[in-house]
C-alpha cells in the first residue's frame, strides 16, 4: 500500500549534504536528487547516513534560461527517514519543507559529481 503524503518528480539536481556526526564533527558531502516532493526527497551521496541524521539540504536546480547567471536553490532541514540500497545506487530519503531561494548567482556547477 502507498503511504507517499506527496508526488514525487523525478530530478537529478546536484544537493549539498551537511549533518553534524555521532562524535559532533560538522560534516558535508555533495550528491543527487533522484527524485523530490513537497515533503522531501530521496538524495544518493557517498556518506552514509544512518535513520534519524539531521540534515541540511541545498538543491541548485537548473537555470531557467539558457545563458544566465541566475540560479534557483531549494533549501531545506530535515531528518533522514529511510536508507536504501537498490541494484545501481545507494541513497536515502529526507522529509523536510523546502523553501525557494532566487536570484543565486552561479557558483556551483550542476557538472559536477
Amino acid at each position: 500500500m502507498e503511504k507517499r503524503a506527496a508526488i514525487r518528480f523525478l530530478l537529478r539536481a546536484p544537493v549539498i549534504i551537511r549533518w553534524t556526526d555521532a562524535s559532533g564533527a560538522k560534516r558535508e558531502d555533495i550528491g543527487r536528487t533522484r527524485d523530490i516532493s513537497t515533503a522531501g526527497a530521496f538524495l544518493t551521496c557517498n556518506a552514509r547516513l544512518p535513520v534519524g541524521t539531521k540534515v541540511s539540504l541545498e538543491i541548485h536546480l537548473p537555470a531557467l534560461e539558457r545563458n544566465t547567471l541566475q540560479r534557483v536553490q531549494l533549501k531545506a532541514k530535515g531528518k533522514v527517514i529511510r536508507v536504501a540500497v537498490l541494484a545501481r545506487e545507494e541513497g536515502f530519503a529526507v522529509r523536510g519543507p523546502f523553501s525557494l531561494h532566487e536570484n543565486v548567482l552561479a557558483g556551483f556547477s550542476s557538472q559536477s559529481t
